[in-house]
């Protein structure tokens, strides 16, 4: 084992991290749909002051529990109804697991290695992308994580508290996004006993009564809740359609094939991902013993392959859905730093390929502005043309965070050796996130939500008693940011209700679903941007536009 001054981090890189987290959580508004449904949805609840049941737009939105809902709405009440309040929770949870990490890994070894694992936790990219999203997976990760390591530390130290902890934890967990809170942990568990020929041993130590119990109070609560509230219909809502059903069949187009996560995966952990087969082989040399070292690699290599394998079997994907595998790899990863020193031809191989990864995206980040024209002649998917032919380009700022991403690579590559290579890349994870978070999240952000912010400034002129309808165009942060809730309606009945609704009304849509409502074709937008269509319609108006139509289909 090496000293802790082998590899010595500053402290200081963490408060860096956190503080550009929370100055950057506003850097573009929030996307549709994930982050704005849950923020429409938080919302809802909290003006509504309806607390168990999910509304979002007026209709129950029972896809997931509250827990993070909660958490959104006192970010609200503090800091208003705003894209910081929304995110805030995604980092202070991201937050809050680096210093579980910190925590436990320095009880479980040393204070040096809690700092590594903390350290290269918050400097993979996805980390980085998570803690800026107004989504659930970054708080549920940290329950996660939570779990498995007061399971370690149970198994190391044997106070039975830290059992209780692991079964609390593992509830919450279920309170956040369903029973997937409890299945990963459990199984993970499971199958680490297993391998050490201990699985009977575990079941008769489990202190079965007080886990269960603890289990059940952090975990079931609202389920029991809504169920006294809403019967059998909201479990085959919930269990049946969002968890089963994601699972059996591609909801909402999110589909992919079996390499998905496999892309995904190096995508997410750069810039580790050339130090990652190494510390998998060692990880895989070093299984077995009871030592802190051999335990949390075989739950960090259990932990990332279950993730990877069962979330691959089901048919519906995102990004987001294998996150709760990097406090694994963290883990793995500080283990093997720490347990076999790193050979100078084997860290000067780890520099090399890192930069061959990243050289590209600081070079692409640098000449952004004058490769954008390019792009946009490139793309041929019709909402894609529409998004891109708006008059808003890149400025400096990308090309200001290429450089700054282009240097210090540059400084990477000048580091020697494995003494500097950890600080190295941590440094280097943390510039990559920043740069791509701010110097093109920014852009990409005001470039894809400018179609719905057009719409909400259109809004903001009119009165709130003017009835609002969607046809076929679920866009969550229309209601966020214009305060305002609008009646979806789907194709097929919707147009023919829409057709005979009493006029004057507005009604937002994409452009191409304009063809299912054959008396809109002559009225004139009050908005047409990015694909998206805004009209105002009154009776004068609608009525001559239907006029027209038959007449020109008469003709």
């Amino acid at each position: 084992m090496q000293k802790s001054s082998a590899y010595p981090l500053p402290t200081w890189l963490f408060w860096v991290w956190g503080i550009l987290t929370l100055v950057t959580l506003t850097m573009a508004p929030l996307f549709d749909y994930d982050e704005t449904i849950y923020a429409q949805t938080a919302i809802d609840m909290m003006r509504h002051s309806e607390w168990i049941v999910p509304t979002a737009n007026g209709l129950q939105f029972f896809e997931k529990p509250p827990f993070t809902y909660y958490m959104m709405d006192l970010c609200f009440s503090l800091f208003g109804e705003n894209a910081f309040a929304a995110r805030l929770p995604s980092a202070l949870f991201t937050m809050i697991t680096a210093m579980l990490l910190f925590h436990f890994g320095t009880r479980l070894h040393s204070r040096h290695f809690g700092l590594m694992v903390a350290a290269i936790f918050l400097s993979m990219l996805e980390v980085g992308f998570l803690a800026h999203a107004a989504i659930l997976d970054a708080v549920l990760n940290c329950f996660i994580a939570a779990s498995l390591l007061n399971y370690a530390l149970w198994l190391h130290g044997g106070e039975r508290k830290h059992a209780l902890w692991t079964a609390a934890m593992m509830g919450v967990a279920v309170s956040i996004k369903g029973p997937v809170g409890a299945v990963v942990p459990i199984m993970v568990i499971m199958i680490e006993r297993l391998l050490m020929g201990q699985f009977r041993k575990l079941l008769l130590d489990i202190p079965w009564l007080w886990a269960l119990a603890l289990f059940l109070l952090t975990a079931t609560p609202w389920y029991l809740m809504i169920l006294a509230e809403h019967g059998p219909g909201f479990l085959y809502e919930f269990i049946w359609v969002q968890n089963v059903g994601r699972a059996l069949h591609p909801m909402q187009g999110h589909g992919g094939g079996f390499h998905y996560y496999i892309v995904v995966f190096v995508v997410s952990v750069l810039p580790w991902l050339a130090a990652i087969p190494w510390a998998f082989k060692q990880g895989w040399h070093t299984l077995q013993g009871d030592d802190a070292l051999p335990l949390l690699t075989r739950l960090a290599l259990i932990l990332t392959v279950l993730v990877m394998v069962l979330f691959s079997f089901a048919q519906t994907k995102l990004p987001h859905y294998i996150s709760s595998i990097y406090p694994g790899i963290a883990l793995l990863l500080a283990a093997a730093w720490l347990r076999q020193p790193l050979a100078e031809k084997h860290a000067l191989n780890i520099v090399r390929f890192t930069l061959l990864l990243l050289l590209p995206v600081g070079l692409l980040l640098l000449l952004f502005p004058v490769l954008y024209p390019w792009l946009q002649a490139l793309t041929h998917h019709p909402r894609a043309v529409a998004v891109l032919a708006q008059d808003i380009h890149p400025g400096l700022l990308t090309s200001t965070f290429g450089l700054l991403l282009l240097a210090t690579l540059v400084w990477l590559a000048r580091q020697k050796g494995a003494r500097s290579l950890l600080s190295g890349l941590i440094v280097t994870g943390m510039v990559l996130q920043f740069s791509l978070l701010v110097g093109l999240g920014s852009f990409a952000g005001k470039l894809i939500q400018a179609p719905t912010m057009a719409i909400v400034e259109q809004l903001q002129q009119q009165p709130q008693s003017l009835p609002f309808y969607s046809y076929n165009l679920n866009a969550p942060s229309v209601s966020f940011y214009a305060k305002r809730n609008y009646a979806l309606m789907l194709s097929g009945d919707g147009a023919e209700k829409l057709r005979q609704m009493k006029s004057p009304y507005l009604l937002m849509l994409r452009s191409e679903s304009r063809k299912d409502l054959s008396w809109l074709a002559l009225l004139k937008p009050v908005l047409d941007q990015g694909g998206f269509l805004l009209y105002s319609v009154t009776a004068t108006n609608k009525g001559h536009g239907k006029n027209k139509v038959s007449r020109l289909c008469a003709g």
